[in-house]
């Protein structure tokens, strides 16, 4: 292999997937239309509506500032169980608010409500690495998590990066519903030997317009997907809890986790629907 071809193997994007549209969301009008416009315009777009759709809840979003830290401190604190709590610190807020972002939102007393952060790395690619997604028990059910997880992801965008990337215990099944059924990310890792962290999925979203709105989970294209093709061969269910499946899963690499099922395809047990590899990196 010459080495012109060499370096373009190496810093080929291979962050970008497409799920299949045989169980994806099929975008709607408005987002044919925005998928139409250049990416700078699709995020100002974009930006606009979430703006107008958390403001139709009678709240307000605006940037994290360095004297928010107290109080978003506060308001995490009673949103995180209390493993995680040591993981948050205040000097960690300060870092991700002045050299990354820092979401907030209010209602009209400018009472904390919702927060998420993030902060910039960069290795191959620009990545943008979110944290601390938060929302007040009173919000639940209003896609708020969703609204401030493609906020963030529009605000690195702009910034020029590349990759959305978060860390998340297997367990938290609200999260990875928010963040893999809901916005489209996907399952690249399994860490079961963090002692400190538990056990945790990496998962990531390549941040183009396409990846943000053609990587969503429609549940009912996912039961009309499991009954159409064949288990094994076409995707594998993993129950959430069976962690000695997942670890073999990950370490085989020949499937990812795609979606979140959850409730049991046969039962109740919510289960993890993972994909071939093959099927969701193009060449």
């Amino acid at each position: 292999m010459s080495s012109s071809a060499l370096i373009m193997k190496e810093t080929r994007p291979g962050y970008l997937y497409v799920k299949p549209k045989s169980i994806c969301i099929k975008p709607d009008e408005w987002e044919k239309s925005i998928l139409r416009l250049d990416q700078n315009e699709f995020i100002k777009a974009y930006k606009e509506k979430i703006q107008d759709q958390i403001k139709s809840h009678g709240l307000n979003l605006r940037l994290a500032k360095l004297s928010d830290i107290e109080p978003v401190y506060d308001f995490i604190m009673t949103r995180f169980n209390k493993e995680y709590i040591d993981d948050v610190s205040k000097y960690d807020l300060f870092r991700f608010i002045e050299y990354g972002h820092g979401l907030i939102v209010e209602d009209s007393r400018m009472k904390i409500l919702g927060c998420l952060f993030e902060v910039g790395y960069e290795k191959i690619w620009k990545i943008s690495y979110s944290l601390r997604l938060g929302i007040d028990e009173t919000l639940m059910g209003k896609g708020l998590g969703k609204l401030l997880t493609v906020y963030s992801c529009l605000l690195a965008m702009e910034r020029g990066s590349h990759l959305k990337i978060g860390l998340i215990s297997i367990h938290n099944l609200a999260s990875l519903h928010i963040h893999v059924n809901q916005v489209g990310w996907l399952v690249d890792k399994f860490y079961h030997d963090l002692d400190s962290l538990g056990l945790s999925f990496e998962f990531s979203l390549p941040l183009t317009p396409e990846g943000l709105i053609r990587n969503r989970i429609d549940p009912d294209k996912v039961q009309g997907y499991l009954e159409e093709n064949i288990e094994g061969v076409d995707y594998l269910l993993i129950d959430y809890d069976d962690v000695g499946k997942i670890k073999a899963v990950y370490n085989n690499g020949k499937f990812k986790i795609a979606a979140i099922i959850t409730k049991d395809y046969k039962g109740d047990k919510p289960q993890f629907l993972a994909l071939p590899v093959e099927m969701l990196y193009a060449d």
